[in-house]
């Protein structure tokens, strides 16, 4: 196992663009040579990296062939870019995780020049902005059967917008005007493979609607970007090693965990956060970047990790201000990403530093890193559960006064 605090670099660096008329040949043929020895490469692993492995573990190992099958199939994007191509607003909805894809998705279709704002469904439901005729709404949802997800889906419908649901295989979603199936029900309730499912319905729909609006080179950069993820997805994947070694440091010293991103990535940092609270119930907190700095930093103490999330992008010099703010307090360092700076580069040669590349040379639009970034948080999630002996996927279920407790409320 490698030192707390050294640094290990992605082998995909220097990783380019594929030329987008190459993309369709380049998809169909990596697909069709790495379908079947990534299935088995996967079931190996599993079988190498532990005897029980948990609904979650497989879900999280199983996203670069889900991303591969997904980015196979345009044709529901294509139809709900077209749904939704003439509207002035459009309003993406969800609850928890499919809340923080809802916010993803705002940057997704802001990148194209569409006017999104991501909104939690229940309120859209109880607290409502007045719809105008010329919007749009998308309802995201693993399973179509949420209480404030069905009833958002309801009143846009109802209001006679345009409507496009985004949601998993035998999914009880209906009454959108187009419905797009992500992937197959997650088998834990700390859902992971359906959260990356749903970010590249997403961004398929960015891409097809920037190119009917005339945004011909961003929808580009987000075509030759989803044809990069699953091989990311991979390298991320293979170093799952370094993700068990902080998780099991942190349980070892009871420390809290505090997830910190900007941008596209805000969301990653509640993200992380939830996924690690409703896996192993541990003492964590997401904050945006700029939100941390203004208050949440001076609550953070010497035996605390901190995991930052950093990737090119316009938060960058923010981040290098945060992390030498770090250095000083004597917090634990955990980068998911780059650093920003040399002198920030510098910091990670400290004991208790260390970070973890996901992108590192690849040409990747900001807007798309999310979809990278969840694995790490996930797979620290399953493994924070394991050294503390939870159950990842049970949603606490298995105890009595936690299954009482959530029969108390409708979900």
């Amino acid at each position: 196992m490698k030192p707390f605090g050294e640094e290990r670099r992605s082998c995909l660096d220097g990783f380019k663009i594929v030329p987008l008329a190459l993309y369709s040949v380049f998809a169909m043929g990596y697909t069709l040579l790495t379908s079947i020895s990534n299935t088995e490469i996967g079931k190996e692993k599993l079988r190498m990296t532990t005897s029980n492995p948990t609904g979650l573990y497989r879900s999280i190992h199983a996203q670069p062939q889900a991303v591969r099958e997904l980015l196979a199939d345009w044709d529901g994007p294509a139809r709900a870019a077209e749904k939704v191509s003439k509207v002035g607003r459009i309003f993406v909805s969800g609850i928890g995780t499919s809340y923080h894809a809802s916010v993803v998705g705002e940057y997704l279709l802001r990148f194209v020049g569409a006017d999104a704002w991501a909104v939690r469904s229940f309120e859209f439901v109880h607290y409502p902005r007045p719809l105008r005729p010329d919007d749009g709404v998308i309802v995201i949802s693993h399973r179509g059967s949420k209480l404030h997800g069905i009833g958002a889906l309801q009143r846009a419908v109802e209001s006679g917008v345009p409507t496009v649901g985004i949601t998993g295989k035998n999914s009880k979603m209906q009454g959108a005007d187009v419905i797009i199936e992500t992937v197959e029900q997650d088998p834990s309730s700390t859902h992971s493979i359906s959260y990356v499912g749903a970010l590249v319905r997403l961004s398929q729909v960015a891409a097809r609607l920037g190119a009917l609006r005339g945004e011909e080179r961003q929808a580009e950069r987000l075509i030759q970007g989803l044809a990069q993820l699953p091989a990311l997805m991979e390298d991320i994947l293979s170093r799952e090693d370094e993700v068990r070694q902080i998780a099991e440091e942190a349980v070892a010293h009871a420390r809290r965990l505090y997830f910190v991103g900007a941008g596209p990535n805000a969301v990653t940092a509640p993200e992380g956060a939830l996924k690690a609270k409703e896996a192993a119930y541990v003492t964590t907190e997401g904050f945006e970047l700029e939100q941390a700095i203004h208050g949440p930093q001076v609550a953070f103490e010497v035996d605390d990790l901190l995991i930052p999330i950093s990737v090119k992008g316009g938060a960058q010099s923010r981040m290098a201000d945060f992390l030498l703010a770090l250095s000083e307090i004597g917090s634990r360092i955990w980068l998911i990403g780059e650093a920003t700076t040399t002198e920030t580069a510098n910091l990670f040669s400290r004991p208790g530093w260390s970070r973890f590349a996901i992108c590192d040379g690849a040409e990747l639009s900001e807007e798309l890193t999310p979809l990278l970034a969840a694995l790490p948080v996930q797979l620290l999630a399953d493994f924070l559960a394991r050294a503390r002996g939870t159950n990842a996927d049970s949603f606490r279920k298995d105890q009595e006064a936690y299954d009482r407790a959530g029969s108390r409320f409708q979900i």
